[in-house]
């Protein structure tokens, strides 16, 4: 069989070629990294089943050996893919049956990080209570805890890591920038005024090479954000960010903004 072949069994739930070939369990889709491929995700066999629900084969996989766990570097964990294309009960499986089996995860079936991205409360204060510095720890776009929950919108999350000590400020430090505040200014009012009244600094710059952000203050992201949430950029103007600050292109906010916004920095 070739390697199209065998990731379009496993697709259907069936993994009888590992069955006899369990030395390929760990097999990589080039598919996976084709140019705007769809099967971005489905790196490994494991992913594979996981991204269509075949949680008797998924069960298999892990029993032959599957790593359960991709390093993040790599992609992103079998859990993470099931559980955005909506299959509950292999993240169930994941999280509730096999935790142990994710390394670097403490042996609570995702990063710190990964949980926040999803939701996961109950997995992020696991986290805390077993190692209170997870709160610090870096995902692999740089990213700390706080920024993708503040992203979101999961405000009970960033209020449970702002408890624990989670820097508000700690900017994202390998991808776009922004700290936790950028990220949810897109369109988070609850959340920006929690990060705000936490320390958050509301005329923050970002300060990652390249980025198209870069120089930005929060109101420069919310303005070019399609949201086109005035909410937010009145509360970050009350909270003191300079609606005249340039960026590293030389623009302030209003000559990103969109209708609304645009509207609301002219008054």
């Amino acid at each position: 069989m070739t390697t199209a072949e065998i990731f379009a069994a496993v697709r259907t739930g069936d993994v009888s070629h590992f069955e006899a070939n369990p030395d390929q369990i760990q097999l990589r889709n080039p598919e996976s990294r084709a140019e705007n491929s769809r099967l971005w995700y489905e790196i490994s066999p494991l992913h594979a089943a996981a991204a269509n629900g075949q949680l008797a084969a998924v069960k298999r996989l892990v029993e032959l050996g599957a790593e359960v766990y991709s390093h993040p570097l790599s992609t992103y964990p079998a859990v993470v893919v099931a559980d955005w294309e909506g299959h509950p009960e292999v993240v169930k499986y994941f999280l509730e049956e096999i935790p142990d089996k994710a390394e670097g995860t403490l042996g609570i079936g995702v990063t710190c990080n990964l949980a926040g991205r999803q939701g996961w409360i109950d997995q992020v204060r696991q986290h805390i209570v077993r190692d209170p510095l997870a709160v610090h720890q870096r995902g692999w776009i740089g990213d700390t805890p706080l920024h993708w929950p503040g992203h979101n919108g999961y405000i009970e999350i960033v209020r449970l890591l702002l408890d624990a000590g989670a820097d508000p400020n700690a900017e994202e430090n390998n991808w776009i920038g922004g700290t936790p505040l950028h990220w949810a200014s897109e369109r988070h009012v609850d959340i920006v005024n929690l990060l705000i009244e936490r320390g958050a600094n509301p005329n923050a710059r970002v300060t990652r090479p390249g980025s198209h952000h870069l120089g930005g203050t929060p109101l420069h992201w919310c303005a070019r954000q399609p949201e086109d949430c005035v909410e937010v950029a009145r509360a970050l103007v009350q909270a003191g960010t300079d609606p005249n600050a340039l960026d590293a292109f030389g623009k302030t906010a209003a000559e990103y903004a969109r209708p609304n916004i645009a509207a609301f920095l002219a008054a």
